[in-house]
């Protein structure tokens, strides 16, 4: 064997050698989609290079020949597996009937070379000749043979295509040198082909050389700079597939890649068609941030810079179909506004409930007041009294259906100030002494004498708190006690006020305990269903309570008794300890106290607006005692000229009557040129207490409010607040 066909026979096995350690690297890397199309074309080299192996050291012709026909099982398809396996490295769909195409005509190729013993369509002759290069095998050449070497040339050129077209790279940004490699090797090929098709190398075959090189720089692609990345083809796989169009453009918005749901959405950005222009890109980059429209969906636009270091490379826009969430904002929407509606609704309903029931209770209480003043025997006062305690009762579940739409609303307010708790205790007491007393129970009241004087809080949501829990003791206990403890716990900032009420009553079963805070309900309804109330007090308790940062708490013995207890936070304003708790003291400071009513003033006018004439008479009646000048309008209109005629000390304004309410009515007033109209106290008269109504009558310009029915108590304090002190005088 001659010194160059050696070389040409060392080279060739160098290259069977690293085919199959290729061939053997490829087989261990994991499937990321190609894998079975680039062994394919391994073997195929394979074959070709074994065959050109075997045939440099063939001796006759008969060898020769067939080894070049296994050599050509190798090469008619090396090269169409080879576009086969770019096409789905870079994930690329080409027209099922051209590679279909492709394929019959390599394998109609190959059909003829194998039959070319039997017919003149790819090679005329066959001859041996002695080269330096060694024993060649020179071949004459039909047409035939010219279209498929000229067929080969296409297919490496539409390899070359993919492999350097910038439309099918975008997305393989950072593998550059993988590109170039496959650039390379089927670079190579071609060249050689060429040059033997050139003639330039005297007939020597040098194409199994080109697939040598092919080999070589797959071997270094696979495993020098991972052609089988899982991850970068994870991360190219993900961003393909996302139901997210990614649109990608360098610095200057040229466009340089879209996924597969980005052409979805603007068909002008199609892989490799390259249509859409740098102010089409522009366009679409100032909408980040917003929502447009496409194929009737909802899509938002963001934008993101491409960085490396401080510099921009390029941007990525992002189209995210927004059109479920966008359908959830405005059903969000739609069910606010209903709820608004319906809180409105409710708030209205609530409003007119208020009033239509209060002002009946107004007259019934009015009545009852004046009526008391009166010379009754004692069968008449006694009845009387019954009315007004079962009045009371009335208001008392209408007030606690109004706190209670207050806290759904979330507009009851917590007002906090100095109290004393000796002064609270007391006023507890007076207020239930009479029921347990009438329920024939006994009272026990306990205060640690330790407890400081005076506290920081909202003092009557506390004494609402325990009235509403010692009422409800007295309701559910037909025998024994009910005893009130009061005692604290220190804290760095302040005391924890514990409160504790028992009973004997009728106790709550375990599976009842949660259940009794629950708004209108009570443990033992069947045995429960003759007793009073709204079912609202303890969960109006609980939840004051925990407004105020304190909570509530229960233990019963179903049939035995119940203890309800809560502790709440309070600051110390006086730490002087309260003593012991003298209710006899207290009464009698109450009964001097309460002669808020021991006044006169005959010199006073006073005007009274009300469209109801019952309600005239009622306030009217209250007012009497004091001997005031007072007059009365039953309209807005007749209350606008009685005051142009005649100044008034105060006037008491309702709040709702036909054609013209009060609170038109007092605009008009304030309007009125002069000081006095400016400043003459109106105070409001309404039925409607629910959450806002004060700071409404205030804003509107009335300058205090007192609610139906009208407590005799209260409406004395207003007298005394706004009537001139000049004008009072003692009975």
């Amino acid at each position: 064997m001659q010194t160059m066909q050696m070389i040409w026979l060392v080279i060739h096995v160098f290259g069977v050698m690293v085919g199959f350690f290729l061939l053997a690297s490829i087989l261990k890397q994991r499937d990321s989609g190609y894998k079975s199309r680039l062994i394919m074309t391994m073997i195929c080299c394979l074959i070709a290079l074994v065959s050109r192996s075997l045939f440099i050291m063939a001796q006759n012709m008969r060898e020769m020949i067939a080894l070049g026909k296994t050599e050509y099982c190798g090469k008619c398809f090396a090269n169409f597996l080879a576009l086969a396996f770019v096409l789905s490295y870079y994930r690329i769909r080409w027209p099922r009937k051209l590679m279909i195409t492709l394929f019959i005509i390599n394998l109609a190729m190959f059909c003829v070379i194998m039959t070319c013993d039997y017919h003149s369509l790819y090679y005329t002759s066959y001859e041996i000749a002695a080269t330096n290069n060694g024993n060649i095998l020179i071949l004459g050449k039909a047409p035939l043979y010219y279209f498929y070497m000229i067929f080969c040339l296409v297919e490496m050129i539409l390899y070359l295509y993919v492999c350097i077209n910038p439309a099918y790279q975008q997305i393989r940004v950072g593998t550059r040198v993988i590109q170039g490699l496959l650039i390379m090797a089927g670079i190579m090929p071609f060249l050689l082909l060429l040059l033997y098709l050139s003639g330039a190398t005297g007939g020597f075959d040098t194409t199994p050389l080109g697939i040598l090189f092919s080999v070589c720089f797959l071997f270094i692609a696979v495993n020098k700079y991972g052609l089988f990345d899982t991850v970068q083809y994870a991360k190219e796989t993900v961003i393909e597939n996302m139901d997210e169009g990614i649109i990608i453009s360098d610095a200057q918005m040229k466009f340089l890649y879209a996924n597969s749901a980005a052409c979805d959405l603007f068909p002008e950005m199609k892989l490799g068609e390259g249509r859409i222009s740098e102010s089409e890109i522009q366009a679409i980059y100032e909408q980040a941030g917003t929502v447009i429209d496409l194929q009737n969906k909802s899509y938002e636009i963001r934008a993101t810079e491409v960085r490396g270091g401080t510099q921009v490379h390029g941007y990525m826009i992002s189209v995210i179909d927004v059109t479920e969430m966008m359908e959830q904002a405005k059903l969000m929407r739609e069910l606010k506004e209903k709820a608004e509606n319906a809180s409105h609704v409710k708030s209205a309903f609530l409003a007119n409930m208020s009033h239509e029931i209060r002002t009946p209770m107004n007259a019934i209480l009015g009545m009852t007041e004046i009526a008391l003043r009166g010379s009754l025997d004692d069968q008449q006062r006694d009845a009387i009294e019954q009315i007004r305690t079962a009045s009371v009762s009335l208001i008392t579940i209408i007030n606690d259906i109004l706190d209670f739409s207050k806290m759904e609303s979330g507009k009851l307010e917590i007002v906090e100030a100095d109290y004393d708790v000796m002064t609270l205790i007391q006023d507890v007491y007076h207020i239930i002494a009479g029921k347990v007393e009438e329920n024939n129970l006994r009272l026990e009241i306990e205060v640690d004498p330790e407890l400081p004087r005076r506290l920081y809080g909202d003092e009557i949501r506390i004494k609402q708190v325990l009235i509403n829990l010692v009422n409800n003791a007295v309701k559910f206990t037909e025998k024994g006690s009910i005893s009130l403890s009061v005692g604290y716990e220190k804290r760095e900032d302040g005391i924890l006020l514990k409160a504790s009420v028992k009973d004997t009553g009728i106790g709550i079963r375990q599976e009842d305990l949660q259940r009794i805070f629950n708004s209108f309900e009570q443990s033992d309804t069947f045995r429960n269903r003759k007793k009073e109330g709204s079912g609202l007090g303890l969960a109006i308790s609980r939840q004051l309570l925990r407004l105020m940062g304190g909570e509530i708490h229960v233990d019963s013995v179903y049939r035995e008794g119940s203890n309800f207890y809560f502790e709440v936070p309070q600051r110390v304003t006086d730490e002087k300890p309260c003593g012991e708790l003298n209710l006899e003291k207290k009464q009698i400071r109450v009964e001097q106290k309460n002669e808020y009513d021991n006044f006169k003033a005959p010199n006073a006018r006073v005007l009274i607006v009300d469209d109801n004439l019952v309600n005239r008479k009622v306030a009217m009646g209250l007012m009497k005692p004091f001997g005031m000048q007072i007059d009365s309008a039953k309209s807005g209109e007749e209350a606008i000229e009685m005051v142009k005629q005649k100044e008034y000390h105060i006037i008491f304004m309702d709040h709702m009557m036909p054609d013209m309410d009060g609170v038109e009515a007092t605009h008009i007033i304030r309007a009125m040129d002069g000081e006095y109209y400016k400043k003459v106290p109106i105070i409001a008269l309404t039925a409607n207490a629910i959450s806002g109504v004060k700071e409404m009558f205030l804003e509107e310009g009335m300058n205090d409010f007192i609610a139906k029915p009208i407590n005799y108590k209260e409406m004395c304090e207003k007298i005394l607040s706004w009537l001139p002190i000049e004008l009072l005088e003692e009975k």
